[in-house]
């Protein structure tokens, strides 16, 4: 049977991309001033360069702003994972393929070893770049010539449709920090929750048992009485 599961996030903008998005208003808006001082001085041709140049501002601010707006969609397709920006709704690029196979390593970034390695090439999918979300998977690819790392967001659900593909050393590690469970302990649980339900009609049983006890001897006693009151006439 085919697994197939998509999930779609979206990227919270931190500092960096405001200040980003500052720089380049600033400098769209200050050539059509630069312009009009040209014109003052020099020729007035420049002025309505200004103008335009003041339109073309007002249409990339436009696409700047919004195109703040970033979504990572992962689909997961049996032993691959595909991962797509979305920009704005109005652009979408591939950022990776990958079979999850080739994975090395996969943990939350905040358990990852990263300090000192060097990666051929980087792959940024999160929603943000060191939340408690994030997760970082180290792996080789041929095409880079090199190790790679991968920082993305997969909830339970994607983990999920990954997990029959990880490597033992993946599966190991993801089971030490609680990510996923094993089907031993789920088993185990069920076992119990089973014996808890079929422990308590037993209970009722016994509960039954003395009750029956009890008007076996009440049934008793009662017969008793009669025989002595017969005797007695």
């Amino acid at each position: 049977m085919d697994t197939f599961v998509e999930q779609l996030v979206v990227r919270k903008n931190n500092a960096k991309h405001i200040a980003k998005l500052i720089i380049y208003l600033l400098l769209i808006f200050s050539a059509p001033a630069l312009f009009v001082l040209l014109g003052n001085i020099w020729n007035r041709y420049f002025i309505i360069v200004a103008v335009c140049a003041f339109l073309f501002g007002v249409y990339g601010s436009y696409y700047l702003v919004t195109g703040l707006y970033v979504e990572y969609e992962y689909a997961v397709t049996n032993s691959n994972i595909t991962i797509d920006k979305i920009t704005a709704k109005r652009s979408r690029k591939r950022i990776i393929s990958v079979d999850i196979k080739k994975f090395n390593t996969l943990r939350k970034l905040s358990d990852a070893d990263l300090a000192g390695k060097s990666y051929k090439k980087f792959f940024k999918a999160s929603v943000t770049e060191d939340g408690d979300d994030v997760y970082a998977a180290e792996m080789h690819l041929d095409k880079f010539r090199g190790d790679c790392l991968l920082l993305f967001s997969p909830d339970e659900k994607t983990i999920n449709a990954m997990k029959p593909y990880f490597r033992t050393n993946v599966k190991a590690d993801l089971i030490k920090s609680g990510v996923i469970s094993t089907a031993k302990k789920e088993h185990k649980s069920a076992a119990k929750s089973d014996n808890k339900a079929s422990a308590k009609p037993e209970k009722k049983s016994e509960a039954e048992k003395k009750d029956n006890k009890s008007k076996k001897n009440g049934s008793k006693t009662n017969k008793s009485k009669k025989s002595d009151s017969s005797e007695k006439d």
